[in-house]
């Protein structure tokens, strides 16, 4: 067994014990190609600084609304940016206008202004997943680069110290096949049944005192946050029934960000991305966040 390290744009640094992957490099051979499952994964930019190839992934659930991370979100200045829709030269761009935070964990929700135009959107899981996985990362770094959607199977191994914004647990999970996120793959969506069973957030790597140089730009596990916690706000929210939809739920998230959940590590860091400066509190750590262009 191993000691891995953990990284979140959130700050927070903890040691988790996990098998040693294969080092190959979401960096992966395998692709999603034009299956059910991958339609409704999109590619994500939550400010309208952010690069045109996205920072961050996420799951369209229904015509107006894209679930993704909320560390995600939180690095925006302001609500806005766009989500990216479908593979190759079908691909198509949909602005956002407004974010809501989930009341407590990595999650969030994007609203776009136009409906967008997928044939079906993904259910949302209202149970915590176990055993095998499909993963998605959008990330412009990766083998698919902005065209072709990089896809892997992945192992739950338990319980991870992880659990971001007053989460009550987050899961670590093991990509197989010697699959790896990078940096852009935060905010994708865990599948399990074909539904969105958890979503990413933040890369796990050996040794935090000494990372190798891949380590640096690709991880072969991650820590995820089950959506099946806020399944009732999320259905809420997407109905317009939900109280939080109004601004209670930003609050209540924003509480939760000012102190470690019971869940985590309890070190925390200090984070800039608005100029594509990240500082953390730790040696060797990488962020699932692409950071922005200075």
């Amino acid at each position: 067994m191993k000691k891995f390290a953990v990284s979140s744009v959130a700050g927070v640094i903890a040691a988790v014990t996990l098998s040693a992957g294969p080092a190959y490099a979401l960096q992966s051979t395998t692709f999603a190609e034009d299956t059910e499952e991958a339609k409704p994964v999109v590619s994500v930019r939550v400010d309208d600084s952010d690069p045109d190839d996205g920072v961050c992934t996420g799951t369209a659930i229904d015509p107006h609304w894209v679930i993704t991370a909320r560390h995600c979100v939180d690095a925006a200045a302001k609500p806005g940016g766009s989500v990216r829709i479908g593979q190759g030269d079908q691909q198509q761009v949909y602005q956002v206008d407004r974010h809501e935070i989930a009341p407590r964990g990595d999650i969030a929700l994007l609203h776009t202004e136009q409906e967008m135009a997928l044939e079906q959107f993904a259910e949302v899981a209202d149970e915590v997943p176990t055993g095998d996985v499909n993963i998605y990362g959008w990330s412009s770094d990766g083998s698919g680069g902005s065209t072709k959607l990089p896809s892997a199977r992945a192992e739950i191994r338990g319980e991870s110290p992880l659990a971001l914004f007053d989460a009550p647990k987050a899961l670590e999970v093991a990509l197989k096949g010697g699959a790896r996120i990078q940096p852009g793959d935060s905010g994708g969506a865990i599948f399990a049944d074909g539904k969105v069973a958890a979503i990413m957030s933040a890369g796990l790597f050996e040794d935090p005192d000494n990372p190798t140089e891949e380590e640096m730009t690709s991880n072969a596990a991650v820590a995820v946050a089950p959506v099946a916690d806020q399944f009732d706000w999320i259905r809420g929210v997407i109905g317009g029934t939900d109280a939080t939809e109004t601004g209670e739920a930003s609050e209540q998230g924003d509480a939760a960000a000012e102190a470690p959940s019971e869940g985590s590590a309890g070190i925390w860091g200090t984070v800039g991305i608005g100029a594509g400066v990240v500082v953390l509190a730790a040696a060797g750590v990488w962020l699932l966040l692409r950071r922005r262009a200075a």
